[in-house]
């Protein structure tokens, strides 16, 4: 399906981005253990969203289910944007 692989290449390109902005942020941070945690957090938030956008889940609409992925990623990136910009 074109769809999935057009979500699937937003993601990654969301999250390179994210990855590239906490890299950066964490070159004028005094706190590696931090940035690490970080970087962790980015790279397996976008495992696991690319995992789900393959796998609808049963018993859900596919339209309401890939409706709800993408608000929860956007939550997720929202938070750890926030989370880039405060350290």
């Amino acid at each position: 399906m074109a769809k999935r692989r057009i979500l699937k290449r937003s993601i990654t390109n969301i999250c390179t981005a994210l990855f590239a902005e906490g890299v950066a942020a964490s070159l004028n941070n005094k706190h590696p253990e931090n940035a690490d945690a970080l970087l962790t957090s980015i790279i397996k938030m976008e495992s696991d969203f690319l995992c789900r956008v393959s796998h609808v889940e049963p018993g859900m609409k596919p339209k309401a289910y890939f409706n709800d992925l993408i608000s929860k990623f956007n939550a997720q990136v929202i938070e750890i944007a926030d989370q880039i910009n405060n350290n």
